[in-house]
């Protein structure tokens, strides 16, 4: 969990003189989306403000968002809201679309089965796929495919339209891009494929240096839709 400043004492000039409307947002932000719920301030903001991306997002001049935005790994994702993209994305939860819930929490969340998609631990409400998405996500949850079925159906263009809370709504497609690592894991390629998500698949070496070899494979991107 990161740390955005250790105490006030040490904040810059520019920083400290934002320190009473940081602190006077932050409450009024809090209150308004968590109302007297302790859970809900735990859940969406850091009670601790050394830890809180809000607060310190305050404390450099920027103003709160109108709703919590999304999260990646449990902290507010600005800049997907604030910048269209294509964002790159690790962490795609397909392999529990759609599974039945516990009878807890189906309770809670009114429903017998997982209508989210989670991406970095946050879950995206899904408006639609393709056939391309579909046929891979019985794939996945089948665990019944080949290194040869990655490569087909990630090349084939798989694509979602997700969207979180009453934010615009998001493109999840896949595109090329490029990463580098060292040249004893091209040994195994199939290796470099992400379990969870099939990233890396298609992979081809772009360049080999002496600081580690450039591979281009396909990953997986969030784009705001106009």
């Amino acid at each position: 969990m990161p740390t955005f400043f250790q105490n006030k004492d040490n904040l810059p000039p520019e920083l400290l003189a934002r320190w009473d409307h940081a602190v006077t947002e932050y409450d009024r932000v809090l209150h308004e989306v968590c109302g007297d719920s302790e859970t809900k301030k735990l859940f969406f903001y850091n009670a601790t403000r050394e830890k809180s991306a809000l607060f310190w997002r305050l404390l450099n001049g920027k103003e709160p968002l109108p709703m919590p935005p999304p999260t990646c790994y449990a902290y507010p994702w600005y800049e997907l809201i604030e910048n269209p993209g294509p964002h790159p994305v690790g962490d795609i939860g397909f392999r529990f679309y759609g599974r039945p819930l516990g009878p807890r929490l189906a309770e809670i969340r009114g429903t017998d089965t997982e209508d989210y998609l989670l991406i970095e631990q946050c879950g995206w409400a899904v408006l639609s796929h393709n056939t391309i998405a579909q046929e891979m996500l019985e794939a996945i949850q089948g665990n019944n495919f080949s290194s040869e079925d990655q490569n087909r159906l990630m090349a084939a263009g798989p694509e979602w339209v997700i969207q979180y809370g009453k934010w615009p709504s998001y493109r999840l497609f896949v595109q090329r891009t490029r990463r580098k690592t060292l040249p004893r894991f091209l040994k195994d390629i199939h290796r470099l494929v992400d379990e969870s998500s099939w990233s890396g698949t298609n992979t081809v070496v772009i360049e080999e240096r002496e600081d580690g070899v450039e591979l281009e494979s396909d990953g997986w991107f969030l784009e705001k839709i106009a």
